[in-house]
């Protein structure tokens, strides 16, 4: 599959970290992983099946959906060609855009036409309008940016780069924000739907998936990114997606798990 990256415009920095374009046919059935963020997807091309678990009955999406923060894989099939144009939300920005929380306890993400009746059409037509990967994503960020406000009297959380600097704890990400991790809980509850611990938790599990197979091996590798040992590294990692981290970069290798959002881990047994 074909993944292209774009960073965000200057005015959406801090609540969308990325858009991008997904093309390609992938074979059988594919994992869709955790990750720290909500994703908002439109469909321009292919008939999409997601499935909350192994033999759960399938949900059929045509046009596009939200991804909320998931704490376990969703999987899915696409029937045809596969063509997705993406934008990463944060939990706040999530939550301003649709009016939902950035976790909720579902099974499969939600219908754009549930959250934007009609309008999700229009914005599919704009969408297949712009003639390159560069300039579909121009446009949803220029939808997106459109409908966000500056987000003022919300908790104001650090850019990943500090959490790293924090090792994903939460009591250092409270007094990082000057609260007690009990009002930390209360205004994560309240903003964003979820709680810091899992928030932190997909964030870390994001930033080591990226650095399965770089240099200095798997122990280093949990060291750098403040797990207790590769043991507590491998647990999280089987959590999230299922797999030991080297099996997935075995994946990665082969060809079948792309490095990059959306991850994906196809040829699901």
């Amino acid at each position: 599959m074909e993944m292209q990256i774009m960073p965000p415009p200057g005015r959406l920095r801090g609540q969308v970290p990325a858009l991008w374009v997904l093309r390609g046919r992938p074979v059988g059935r594919y994992q869709g992983l955790p990750k720290p963020y909500a994703e908002l997807i439109v469909s321009l091309a292919g008939s999409h099946c997601w499935y909350s678990e192994p033999g759960a009955a399938a949900v059929r999406f045509e046009e596009g959906w939200l991804t909320p923060l998931q704490a376990a894989p969703r999987y899915a099939e696409t029937a045809g060609e596969l063509h997705l144009v993406g934008a990463r939300l944060e939990p706040a920005a999530c939550a301003q855009l649709f009016g939902v929380a950035a976790q909720r306890g579902l099974g499969y993400p939600i219908p754009l036409a549930a959250l934007m009746g009609g309008e999700v059409r229009r914005l599919r037509e704009q969408l297949q309008e712009a003639h390159t990967a560069r300039r579909k994503m121009e446009t949803l960020a220029g939808w997106i940016g459109e409908r966000l406000r500056p987000d003022t009297g919300r908790c104001p959380l650090p850019e990943r780069a500090r959490l790293a600097a924090l090792h994903w704890r939460v009591d250092a990400l409270a007094e990082e924000l000057s609260l007690s991790p009990r009002g930390l809980r209360k205004r994560f509850a309240v903003e964003l739907g979820l709680s810091p611990k899992l928030w932190l938790q997909l964030g870390r599990f994001d930033a080591a998936l990226r650095g399965v197979g770089s240099a200095g091996g798997l122990a280093e590798l949990a060291a750098r990114h403040g797990y207790a040992d590769q043991a507590h590294m491998n647990s999280e990692f089987r959590r999230f997606c299922g797999q030991a981290p080297g099996e997935y970069l075995r994946l990665r290798q082969e060809g079948a798990a792309p490095a990059a959002a959306p991850h994906f881990v196809p040829k699901v047994r």
